[in-house]
């Protein structure tokens, strides 16, 4: 990259090029060759721009040439693609976790009146109600703790991009 942009961004950030390459999920020596003016791919790019907060296209200079300008734009449609792959797939899991919650909550209300036992009726009723409050919080649990990581994983241009592209 010209002028050493993402060095002035990193150093902006006081960060050091072992912070910015851990955030940006690549190595010290793509960070290296990156601040000494060397070319990448777009995925680095990409990754890069991310963990350091800006577009990619702030990465470049104004007097870049076209091909570096065609690269930068398919470094963002590689990013906004991934964005919405990661968004199209949050949305399945959360439907089927929707619909599987309320299929197992409507069955555990269904059993209530085959319960004649008074008092486990009242254990069932207050189980089915905590059960609501229970699906809730363990919906936000997987996300949180299992899919994320997962979607991170899978779509790693998106890792520091989410808040700004919502």
């Amino acid at each position: 990259m010209s002028d050493n942009k993402i060095k002035t961004f990193r150093k902006q950030q006081n960060l050091s090029q072992e912070q910015l390459a851990e955030k940006a999920q690549v190595s010290l020596r793509t960070i290296q060759r990156l601040e000494a003016g060397e070319e990448t791919n777009t995925t680095t790019l990409n990754l890069v721009a991310g963990a350091l907060g800006v577009e990619v296209s702030d990465l470049a200079s104004h007097d870049d040439s076209e091909q570096h300008q065609a690269k930068l734009a398919d470094a963002d449609e590689q990013l906004q693609l991934q964005l919405h792959d990661r968004h199209d797939e949050y949305k399945m899991y959360r439907t089927f976790y929707t619909v599987g919650y309320i299929i197992v909550m409507f069955a555990w209300g269904a059993c209530l009146p085959l319960v004649h036992n008074e008092i486990a009726k009242s254990i069932m009723g207050v189980f089915w109600i905590g059960g609501w409050i229970i699906f809730g919080a363990g919906r936000r649990w997987l996300t949180l703790y299992k899919l994320n990581p997962k979607l991170d994983q899978k779509y790693p241009l998106t890792v520091n991009r989410l808040d700004k592209n919502k």
